[in-house]
């Protein structure tokens, strides 16, 4: 088998990868549609607003909730023991935009299996 330029940054078991999984094991991974705001340059201001609202849909793991806003971080890497961040993306969502927030998986263990058998 061919080796590839990632195959000494992504191999299984690496330093610091049990821990990353023990972090966001915990964490729901939820669904969150909410209202975006909207602003419009050089178009006429139109009698009804509602076909120019935005509405988003963010889905990833819940970091954080408080009485004002969510955090959703969407994209988190296991490999990168040491630095001072493993997301590579997060939302901060007002809770007053919210219009639903579903929990497509609730925390049983671990959410990730580093072993992939080839086929």
């Amino acid at each position: 088998m061919r080796s590839t330029c990632t195959d000494g940054r992504t191999a299984p078991g690496r330093l610091g990868e049990e821990e990353a999984l023990d972090e966001v094991a915990d964490r729901p991974l939820v669904a969150v549609e909410w209202e975006d705001v909207t602003a419009y340059t050089r178009a006429a201001i139109p009698e009804d607003f509602e076909g120019y609202r935005l509405r988003k849909l963010t889905c990833g793991i819940l970091w954080t909730e408080t009485d004002d806003y969510v955090v959703v971080v969407g994209d988190y890497d296991i490999t990168n023991a040491g630095k001072d961040y493993r997301h590579n993306d997060f939302h901060i969502i007002p809770r007053g935009v919210i219009r639903r927030l579903s929990v497509l998986k609730r925390p049983e263990g671990s959410l990730v299996s580093l072993d992939v058998a080839a086929g």
